[in-house]
């Protein structure tokens, strides 16, 4: 058992006091590309491309001011698709695509408690990859992908953005 693997735990979910899913996210390295293909091919969207503020990023656990990405986000009914393509790097995003190439990346749950979570991640020995502070709140990629390959997104915001 790798020390991720025994780090978390089982049910993640439950010991987080998580609600339901609200987002899954692919990481690609073309956002024009990929959003075209899903609009045309799939007939997802329409997609918005908002711009999001960071008053902090951190890139495993050390200020990461310079870390930048493009999303885009359309609604699938009960869940939001957001598309990240990451342009600098330190950034999660960027280790994905050279160990997996494009894809599914992360499921996100919305919150309105993220430091408690984020607190309690700590108790329960769940690092923080990536995370970012925005006036409206803020997100955190748990490292949980060691367990059935699936990184968890703690999200804080006022509204879905699609």
């Amino acid at each position: 058992m790798s020390e991720i693997d025994a780090a978390v735990p089982v049910e993640l979910k439950e010991a987080l006091g998580l609600p339901d899913a609200s987002q899954i996210g692919l990481v690609v390295r073309s956002l024009d590309d990929t959003v075209a293909h899903l609009e045309r091919v799939v007939g997802f969207g329409p997609f918005v491309r908002p711009e999001i503020h960071y008053d902090s990023v951190f890139y495993r656990g050390e200020p990461s001011p310079g870390s930048r990405w493009e999303m885009a986000f359309c609604s699938l009914g009960p869940i939001e698709l957001e598309v990240i393509m990451p342009i600098t790097r330190p950034t999660i995003y960027h280790e994905f695509l050279d160990a997996a190439g494009e894809g599914l990346h992360h499921v996100g749950f919305d919150l309105q408690d993220f430091d408690a979570k984020l607190e309690l991640c700590d108790r329960l020995g769940i690092k923080v990859l990536q995370m970012g502070r925005t006036p409206a709140g803020g997100f955190a990629y748990l490292d949980t992908a060691g367990r059935g390959g699936l990184m968890v997104e703690l999200i804080q915001r006022k509204a879905r953005r699609a």
